[in-house]
């Protein structure tokens, strides 16, 4: 099976439509960079709610923030999905973050 020969012209048209699947080193570059700029927001978000919180706040605004925070760690988690589990560890404990997603 190993000595197939194709006429080169087939072969090139596979190897084009195979190299149109693979995502380019480039592409892939940028895809990162956007999940990181994504995750870099989120974890901004939970570090101003968290200082919100800690500040003087009507019930009302309290449970906005807190929903909000809420939100955002379930949202990072979602992302951290995607992410290597190195980069993953790293970025919940940069936000402060527990393994399980609970809050100090």
């Amino acid at each position: 099976m190993d000595d197939i020969n194709l006429p080169k012209h087939i072969v090139d048209r596979i190897e084009s439509r195979w190299c149109a699947r693979r995502l380019s080193t480039k592409e892939k570059r940028e895809i990162v960079d956007r999940q990181l700029e994504q995750v870099r927001a989120r974890r901004n978000n939970i570090r101003r709610y968290r200082w919100l919180l800690n500040t003087k706040l009507s019930d009302l605004e309290r449970n906005f923030i807190e929903r909000r925070l809420s939100e955002e760690t379930s949202a990072m988690e979602t992302l951290g999905a995607d992410i290597p589990l190195l980069a993953r560890e790293q970025l919940l404990i940069d936000a402060d973050i527990g393994p399980a997603g609970a809050s100090p």
